[in-house]
């Protein structure tokens, strides 16, 4: 096994054993280099990017069309930091799951989200199955390169509901869950549930890992039994609201809007 694979395969492992149910691992996505070491400083155990608060930052939108430019932000976050680095993929750009896997890995990235958006569609969401069979593509490839990358499967169920009601479509998230755990996954992620109670119950339902959203107290979470909790692209669009308004601030006079 060359070093690099070697070294992959490590980080792999440690990243999968910081998914502990009811002590979850912790993520402020990053979108850059100096973001991703900056977590690291804070105390943060492995990295996640935001596809959606990087395509902000590089002028893109967030509709799966960024291609080998993810991959090229991908590998300067991994070169900056010492943890594991897990990526948000989006849809997987098209790509096979052989040309995901190796493109991740080749970033130096050994974990992943992928989303169950049909983006030729905008607001749509894949066929459960069809999105199920595209993550047994990318846990094979993964499985055939020796390396035990952690495949998120995010669940957008609630975003593209007419109500974001975790509660009324609760039933199709628990069936694509189980589903797409079936298939491979590692871990199952319906973004926008912040919920404990009803994350509690789909942890119960699926019973895998589960990645949520921070709510407060982060504790009620952890007592769900969720293994994961991911800040999403958060922290940028704060951090760029809190930008716009210091610089309008400065440009009305204020000195100190910068400190």
């Amino acid at each position: 096994m060359s070093a690099d694979l070697s070294r992959l395969k490590a980080s792999a492992r440690r990243l999968r054993d910081l998914h502990r149910p009811g002590d979850p691992l912790l993520l402020v996505n990053a979108w850059d280099a100096e973001t991703a070491r900056r977590a690291e400083a804070a105390g943060s155990k492995a990295v996640a990017t935001s596809s959606a608060a990087i395509a902000g930052a590089s002028g893109r939108t967030d509709d799966n069309s960024a291609g080998r430019a993810a991959f090229d932000a991908l590998a300067t976050i991994s070169a900056a930091v010492s943890v594991p680095v897990t990526a948000d993929l989006e849809g997987g750009y098209g790509l096979t799951g052989a040309e995901l896997v190796d493109a991740l890995l080749g970033a130096g990235a050994v974990g992943c989200n992928l989303e169950d958006t049909d983006h030729a569609r905008g607001d749509q969401l894949l066929g459960a199955e069809q999105n199920a069979r595209y993550l047994a593509e990318v846990r094979a490839a993964a499985d055939g390169r020796g390396v035990p990358v952690v495949v998120n499967a995010r669940i957008d169920t609630i975003i593209r509901s007419k109500e974001r009601d975790a509660a009324v479509v609760f039933d199709e998230t628990v069936r694509r869950a189980k589903l797409y755990l079936e298939a491979g996954a590692d871990c199952v992620y319906p973004i926008g549930l912040r919920d404990p109670d009803i994350a509690r119950r789909i942890v119960d339902a699926v019973g895998g890992w589960v990645n949520v959203n921070p709510s407060a107290p982060l504790s009620a979470l952890a007592d769900a039994g969720v293994a994961r909790v991911s800040f999403g692209a958060g922290p940028f669009f704060w951090l760029m609201g809190d930008f716009q308004r210091r610089a309008g601030n400065a440009l009305g006079g204020d000195a100190a809007a910068f400190g």
